[in-house]
C-alpha cells in the first residue's frame, strides 16, 4: 500500500479524489515495459526484473508555487467578494448604529463593532473606565505601526493588518496540512475555512486572522521541532487575545512527551504574554484583571459548560433571538468535528495535542458564559477544518452540501453584521 512520508517523518495514506470525491488508496501508475518470456532456468530471477518502478517525488519548488498560486487566488477573491457585498449592503440599506468619522465607504461594513475599540487603543491606549480594556494589545500595536505609512487611515491600517495576517494563516494551514496529511486535504481545509458561514470575520478589523496565523505556525514549528520559533509566536499569541491561553496545555503535552525544557518554556509563553498585558493594564487603569472584570458588560459570568448551553436555549425560548440558537448549534457542530480526529487513524499522530487545543478554545467561552460569538471563536480551532476536509473527501454529499450552503449562510450573516443587527 503506497504511503507518503512528510518532512516530520510520519507516513500517511494518499487521497485519490479523481473519482467522485470518495477516498481511495492511491495506486502509483506502472510504467509500461516489454515483457519477455524467460527460459525455465531464468524464471527464478525474473521477479526482480519486473519490479514496480519508483515514482519520482514531487518537486518541492513546484509544490510551493502551486500553494502560493492557490492561496493567493482564494485570498484575493474572498477579499474582493466580501468588500463588494459589504459595500452593496451598506450603500443600499441603512446602518442603524453610530458611525465614526473614519468609517467611510467602501470600508464601513468591515469596521463596525469591536473594530472601533481596536482603533481607539491604537491611538490612545487603555483608559480608566473604558470597555477597551477587554481587547488585547498586539493587534492595536500592529495598526499603529501601519499608521506610519503615509496616507494610511484608520480603516486602511486596521484592515491591512487583518488581510495580511489572514494570508499568513492560510499559508500556514496549507503548510501544516500538507506536512501532516496530504496536499489535497490541506488545500480543501483552506477552502472550507474560507467558505465557513463565519469566515466573513476574517475581512473585518478583528483578530481572528492574526491569532489563527500565530496558532497554525506554532504547530508547524512543533512538527519541525523548532521550540525557539514556537516560543516567540506563543508569546505573541498571549498578547493577541485570551484564546492564547488555549495553547498552554497542548504545548505542555508536547514538552512532556519530548521531555524537553525548551518546549516547556514555549508552553509557558502564552501565559507570559497574558501576564504582560495584565501588567500593562495595572499600570494604565489600576486593575491587572480588567480584561476579565469588564466581561460582565457583555453578559459574561462564571458558568459550567452544560449550563451555559442550556442558558442560551432558555434565552432563545424567552426572547426568540436567533443568535442564541445559532450559538448553541455552532458549538455542537464544531465539537462534533472532533469525532473524526478521535477516531480516524490519519489523525492519530497529533490527536492529543489537537484535541487539547480545540477543547481549550471552546472551554473559555463555555466557562465564561459568553457564547454569542462562538461561531467566530471556532474559526481558530484549525484542526477541525482538517477533520471537515477529510469528511468532504470521503463523502461527496458532505462536500456538495457544504460548498453550496456554507457560503450562502456566510453572506446572510455578513449582511446582518454589516447593518449592525448581529454581533459577530
Amino acid at each position: 500500500m503506497p504511503v507518503r512520508t512528510s518532512r516530520t517523518g510520519a507516513t500517511h495514506p494518499q487521497y485519490d479524489t479523481a473519482s467522485s470525491g470518495h477516498l481511495r488508496w492511491a495506486v502509483p501508475p506502472l510504467t509500461p515495459r516489454t515483457m519477455h518470456v524467460n527460459p525455465p532456468h531464468e524464471t527464478a530471477t525474473a521477479g526482480s526484473d519486473l519490479a514496480e518502478p519508483e515514482v519520482p517525488p514531487t518537486s518541492g519548488e513546484s509544490g510551493r508555487r502551486r500553494m502560493w498560486r492557490r492561496v493567493l487566488l482564494l485570498w484575493s477573491l474572498s477579499r474582493l467578494v466580501t468588500v463588494g457585498v459589504g459595500l452593496l449592503v451598506t450603500s443600499q440599506l441603512a446602518w442603524h448604529r453610530h458611525i465614526e468619522s473614519w468609517q467611510t465607504q467602501p470600508w464601513q461594513a468591515l469596521t463596525g463593532w469591536d473594530s472601533v475599540y481596536y482603533i481607539d487603543i491604537s491611538h490612545v491606549g487603555y483608559l480608566p473606565g473604558s470597555s477597551s480594556v477587554a481587547f488585547f494589545p498586539l493587534y492595536p500595536l500592529l495598526i499603529s505601526i501601519v499608521h506610519l505609512v503615509p496616507e494610511a487611515g484608520d480603516a486602511i491600517a486596521a484592515l491591512s493588518v487583518s488581510a495580511l495576517t489572514l494570508l499568513a494563516a492560510m499559508v500556514g494551514l496549507y503548510t501544516l496540512g500538507k506536512e501532516r496529511l496530504s496536499e489535497e486535504l490541506a488545500w480543501r481545509a483552506v477552502v472550507y475555512l474560507m467558505l465557513s458561514p463565519f469566515a466573513f470575520v476574517f475581512s473585518l478589523a478583528y483578530t481572528e486572522g492574526l491569532f489563527l496565523a500565530l496558532a497554525v505556525w506554532i504547530f508547524v514549528f512543533v512538527d519541525r521541532d523548532r521550540p525557539a520559533s514556537a516560543a516567540a509566536l506563543a508569546l505573541l499569541a498571549g498578547l493577541s487575545r485570551v484564546t492564547g491561553l488555549a495553547l498552554v496545555l497542548p504545548l505542555a503535552y508536547i514538552a512532556y512527551r519530548r521531555r524537553s525544557v525548551p518546549w516547556a518554556i514555549a508552553a509557558a509563553m502564552p501565559a507570559v504574554g497574558f501576564g504582560m498585558f495584565a501588567a500593562l493594564l495595572h499600570r494604565d487603569v489600576g486593575d491587572a484583571l480588567a480584561m476579565i472584570h469588564v466581561q460582565s458588560e457583555w453578559g459574561g459570568h462564571p458558568s459550567v459548560p452544560p449550563m451555559a448551553l442550556v442558558s442560551e436555549l432558555v434565552d432563545f425560548v424567552s426572547d426568540h433571538q436567533p443568535i442564541h440558537l445559532l450559538s448553541v448549534l455552532a458549538v455542537f457542530i464544531y465539537l462534533g468535528l472532533l469525532v473524526p480526529i478521535l477516531r480516524r487513524p490519519i489523525f492519530a499522530r497529533h490527536r492529543v495535542e489537537d484535541t487539547l487545543y480545540v477543547g481549550c478554545v471552546f472551554a473559555m467561552p463555555l466557562l465564561a458564559g459568553v457564547l454569542q460569538s462562538s461561531g467566530r471563536f471556532g474559526l481558530v480551532a484549525f484542526p477541525l477544518f482538517f477533520a471537515l476536509a477529510d469528511l468532504g473527501m470521503r463523502h461527496r454529499t458532505v462536500h456538495q452540501v457544504y460548498v453550496v450552503f456554507a457560503p450562502v449562510a456566510q453572506m446572510l450573516l455578513f449582511a446582518y453584521v454589516a447593518l449592525g443587527y448581529l454581533v459577530p
